[in-house]
């Protein structure tokens, strides 16, 4: 598996501290980088996909009747698939697991329904990926899309001037409602072990709103069937990259910025605002022999955070233990269940990535 310096950096065990931001409150909130393991397990020889769209409708009475009735268009739904498939590939390269490539040719076996249509056979996968040189299928099977438009009238307040005084009255407004519901599944086939690991089913709904002064104009500024179906389409895309590939993905831990009984919370966040997190550690050890106990519960739990932030995920958790235990801060105990599910969150994403 092919790997660089930057992509190893981004993915790696040591957290990247990104930003640090202060609210009026005191808290501060510094943003970090990990990485997030896949839901499902696939085989680590399983390194290239080849992406095959089988959404083509068969032409018979059924599919006329569909459009006819809810006024869908079969290159609609094509060009919701393609974007399906491009933001899949895109949010797949965020990751080092797989390379993947597309097939060309669209294949038959779409249904307006729920129910997968009959699975490719293993002389076919195994074609393709001969063909394209890849070590496994994802086959997208089920697409399908429903746009239903409403409108109505609604109250709204509006600016008005009347002899030099601007006042809000009450007016009447118009709106168009779109509803966008999406069906799509998707299947996962290996060759070598001819086995199908995942089939999965994902059913979405979005809604959009437009308002003008005429129903006309309203329905006018909503969003596109298009747009819409492509919209959703790109989520279930990312969805399922995220299902199938450990990820790097960012979270947020917060942490106290001041208090009036311990100086030292407010002179160790200044150094954190600045990423000179070392220093702020010092500064907040600095703080315990002096602070009452709720006070040392905030130092130790910023100590905690300080921690994390430099990478060391042992001793964030005894600090996190020590807030929580030593002085009875009740969000220490929560921070340390966080920090124990990050670990083996990393320890099951580096373990996909086959970097035992």
């Amino acid at each position: 598996m092919k790997t660089n310096k930057l992509t190893l950096y981004f993915i790696s065990l040591t957290l990247l501290a990104t930003s640090v931001m202060s609210c009026s409150t005191g808290r501060r909130k510094v943003t970090l980088r990990t990485s997030r393991p896949a839901d499902i397990l696939v085989p680590p020889k399983v390194k290239s996909l080849l992406v095959v769209d089988r959404t083509k409708f068969n032409k018979n009475l059924l599919n006329v009747a569909e459009s006819v009735l809810t006024g869908e268009f079969p290159e609609e739904d094509k060009a919701a698939t393609q974007a399906l498939i491009q933001a899949f590939r895109a949010k797949l390269t965020a990751s080092t697991r797989f390379t993947s490539k597309v097939a060309p040719i669209r294949e038959g076996g779409n249904s307006m329904t729920t129910a997968f249509p009959k699975p490719l056979s293993w002389s076919k996968i195994q074609a393709l990926c001969a063909t394209y040189k890849t070590d496994a299928v994802v086959a997208i099977e089920i697409f399908d899309t429903d746009f239903i438009i409403t409108h109505g009238t609604q109250k709204t307040k509006k600016k008005v001037k009347e002899g030099g005084v601007t006042k809000q009255v009450e007016v009447n407004e118009f709106y168009a409602r779109g509803v966008n519901k999406i069906k799509v599944g998707i299947k996962f086939y290996i060759p070598a072990s001819q086995s199908m690991i995942d089939q999965k089913l994902y059913k979405k709904t979005g809604t959009w709103k437009a308002a003008a002064a005429s129903k006309a104009a309203a329905v006018r500024t909503l969003i596109s069937k298009t747009n819409a179906s492509r919209r959703l389409s790109e989520k279930i895309g990312r969805y399922y990259a995220y299902r199938i590939s450990p990820m790097p993905m960012r979270i947020t831990r917060h942490f106290r910025g001041k208090a009036k009984r311990a100086p030292e919370l407010e002179q160790g966040s200044r150094y954190a605002d600045v990423a000179k997190w070392a220093e702020a550690i010092k500064v907040w050890k600095s703080g315990l022999g002096r602070a009452r106990n709720k006070e040392s519960g905030y130092l130790a739990y910023n100590i905690a955070v300080g921690y994390e932030v430099l990478g060391d995920l042992k001793n964030a958790k005894e600090w996190a233990q020590t807030s929580y235990i030593r002085y009875g801060n009740k969000y220490g105990k929560e921070y340390y269940d966080l920090l124990q599910r990050r670990i083996r969150n990393e320890t099951r994403a580096k373990q996909q990535l086959n970097k035992e």
